[in-house]
């Protein structure tokens, strides 16, 4: 059994790195745990199995389930708080956090900030979350409609816009906050733009994602022919360069490992 030194030596940023895949029996106490907090969601993506089919009743996940879960790992380091729903949906969320934080982990979730009110954006900062992930995936309200079902575009942008001030403000560094683009052949041409936008919120890190699919049960967007993942043409190209210039030009860091290679990636539906 190894130490608890042994593991609070690693990376919880990078944990992946430090994953080996030979043996049978892991030599490490597990540092990362994913917890999908609900299955509810608030949005019709064209890109979640949810929007066309109810795997399971719609449910929060208990505190007892989730601090039972939590206290057997006790050299935790890193918790994603997602799954298939929105965790903002969640009433102790923020209570999640700051269990998960008094253990000394790393928090992070992805959110499509629909309800990210001063309030909600308060509770978060104060419970100490590490990183805010939100999944804009558009660069307009039309493509935004398109693809993630409901009109909350502008709703979306007004919230970030607002909690990255309330940030800037007060003076909170965290959550450290990014915006997230699916790779769909769709948007690809919107790419340049998204960066534009996302910056305009006062968002410092845009990352487009890669599309997860179904090869033997394709639903709605989510198809291989709709991913960018190691199939991006020439033309398709370009508009990551863009986008890389335009974040270049803003003093945006932009991210596209996810749409055309294979990377890690704490990617969720949210």
């Amino acid at each position: 059994m190894p130490s608890a030194a042994t593991n609070m030596a690693l990376d919880p940023t990078r944990y992946y790195e430090n994953v080996t895949t030979d043996e049978d029996t892991p030599e490490r106490d597990p540092v990362c745990l994913y917890l999908e907090t609900t299955n509810r969601c608030n949005l019709l993506c064209t890109t979640c199995p949810r929007t066309y089919e109810e795997l399971e009743p719609p449910a929060d996940m208990s505190w007892e389930l989730f601090t039972s879960i939590v206290d057997q790992i006790p050299h935790l380091q890193r918790a994603v708080l997602h799954g298939v729903g929105e965790p903002m949906l969640v009433k102790h969320l923020p209570r999640m956090v700051r269990y998960l934080k008094d253990r000394g982990s790393y928090v992070l979730f992805n959110t499509n900030g629909t309800v990210l009110n001063e309030k909600n954006g308060r509770a978060l900062i104060a419970a100490g979350l590490d990183e805010l992930r939100v999944s804009f995936d558009a660069a307009n309200a039309e493509s935004y409609r398109a693809i993630r079902g409901k009109n909350y575009f502008n709703r979306i942008l007004k919230n970030v816009r607002a909690f990255r001030e309330l940030q800037e403000r007060e003076g909170h560094l965290k959550p450290q906050v990014s915006a997230w683009l699916t790779g769909l052949r769709e948007t690809i041409e919107e790419l340049p733009d998204f960066v534009r936008v996302a910056a305009a919120t006062g968002v410092k890190e845009v990352h487009l994602q890669r599309l997860v699919f179904f090869k033997d049960n394709a639903i709605g967007m989510a198809r291989p022919d709709q991913a960018l993942y190691e199939q991006l043409s020439a033309e398709e190209a370009v508009y990551i360069e863009r986008a890389t210039a335009m974040a270049e030009e803003l003093g945006v860091t932009f991210s596209a490992s996810g749409g055309a290679s294979e990377s890690h990636s704490d990617q969720g539906t949210p």
